[in-house]
């Protein structure tokens, strides 16, 4: 065995005088690299959780902007005759049909 994958081996076992205890050993690495994972998973759903939030936030502002933008033309074609009521009614259908076609697409899967 050679300590060229590990450099502090050589110190080690000159510091016991014997190999350490297997069990020990095996302890230390495992809880060393369980905790590891941990922060990376930890991390890694911290910085997921950063972007989803950006990315919502901006399609909820983008959102709130167009439906400010259309919603005086909508009322303005509303009340102007009876055919802009039906006009009205036709463009609610078709907003009500493009949010249930497009609710699955932003569904959020879960494993």
């Amino acid at each position: 065995m050679t300590d060229e994958l590990d450099p502090g081996l050589r110190r080690l076992f000159a510091q016991t005088a014997e190999a350490p205890a297997d069990e020990a050993f095996l302890a230390g690495v495992t809880a060393k690299t369980s905790r590891e994972r941990r922060l990376a998973l930890l991390a890694r759903a911290l910085v997921w959780g950063l972007v989803l939030a950006a990315i919502l936030a901006a399609a909820a502002m983008g959102l709130v902007t167009t439906l400010n933008q259309g919603l005086g033309k909508v009322a303005a074609l509303v009340t102007t005759s009876p055919v802009g009521t039906a006009a009205g009614l036709a463009i609610a259908l078709a907003a009500l049909v493009c949010v249930r076609t497009l609710t699955p697409l932003f569904a959020v899967r879960r494993l």
